[in-house]
């Protein structure tokens, strides 16, 4: 079940792949009112404390697959953020982050097609503290 706040509190984690903490992971509830296709997925600002990552950088898994930015952007009608899934977003930094709690914020960015070009993406702002136990 997700909560309400986009930044959900489960999922917050360090990433390790073959014995090395190689960056974290968070999950992020869709900010919209509806799903959104990957196409118009146009990526998430993350900051955690004073360190930040450009839009750019995190990793997507939707439905199981992970997915860069632009393979976000590439993937047509083939990959959907749906309302009810979890966004995994994978960021890759050495040594992930130190155990305890941490300030996160996140900028969404989505593209509506209804919406002229002039006033996008719409940006989904949110902040939370989470906890990262290990």
């Amino acid at each position: 079940m997700l909560e309400r706040e986009i930044i959900q509190n489960r999922g917050f984690e360090n990433v390790v792949e073959e014995g090395k903490i190689t960056g974290f992971r968070l999950l992020l509830r869709m900010p919209n009112y509806r799903g959104v296709y990957g196409r118009l997925i146009d990526g998430v600002d993350i900051r955690v404390g004073n360190l930040s990552w450009a839009r750019d950088v995190p990793l997507w898994t939707l439905h199981g697959k992970q997915y860069s930015l632009k393979e976000l952007q590439d993937s047509h009608l083939d990959v959907r953020w749906d309302l009810d899934l979890p966004a995994t977003i994978t960021v890759p930094h050495d040594g992930g982050l130190a155990p305890g709690v941490h300030d996160v914020e996140v900028d969404i960015a989505i593209h509506a097609p209804y919406i002229p070009a002039l006033f996008q993406p719409s940006i989904f702002h949110a902040e939370r503290k989470v906890t990262v136990i290990s």
